[in-house]
């Protein structure tokens, strides 16, 4: 499942309704886009139990990291695509460039595309920059899963549930 978008939301109001035809509504979450408010509802057939809550919620949070992952990195101003094999691919190349202390470099990725879609390719010619860069994609990558896994842990099914 799913949750779905819904703008309109003032601020963060997680909070599940049950309706009177034996339905419930989750809210849940809250964010911003384009200077409007959302956040994310999935609907239930009947009132869901702690554990599907955390299911949907938990699957929720790891769609929305694994998608900031794969499109949120920028580096030197270029969207950088994440995807599995591109990090295995910066991983290898990076550490080939490691204990060749740079003798493998340059270097040519795609790192991805435009707004346009075009292809936008980045060559590493040096160490140190292709340093900056494998470190930052790393972090940033640590940070995200940080912030996913921080989310999941700060949700209060208790509460929610009534």
């Amino acid at each position: 499942m799913i949750m779905e978008k819904v703008f309109g939301a003032t601020g963060r109001n997680d909070q599940l309704i049950v309706l009177g035809t034996g339905k419930a509504v989750l809210i849940y979450g809250y964010g911003e886009e384009d200077g409007m408010g959302y956040d994310y509802r999935q609907t239930f057939n009947s009132k869901p139990t702690k554990d599907e809550l955390r299911r949907v919620i938990d699957d929720h949070i790891n769609s929305l990291t694994d998608k900031k992952i794969l499109n949120g990195f920028v580096w030197s101003g270029k969207s950088v695509w994440l995807s599995s094999e591109n990090q295995f691919n910066f991983k290898a190349a990076y550490d080939l460039a490691i204990q060749t202390s740079g003798g493998s470099l340059p270097v040519k990725f795609k790192l991805g595309e435009d707004s346009d879609g075009n292809p936008v390719y980045h060559t590493f010619k040096s160490l140190s920059s292709f340093t900056d860069f494998y470190t930052s994609a790393l972090a940033f990558i640590n940070q995200t899963l940080n912030e996913g896994w921080a989310e999941k842990d700060g949700v209060d099914y208790d509460a929610l549930l009534g």
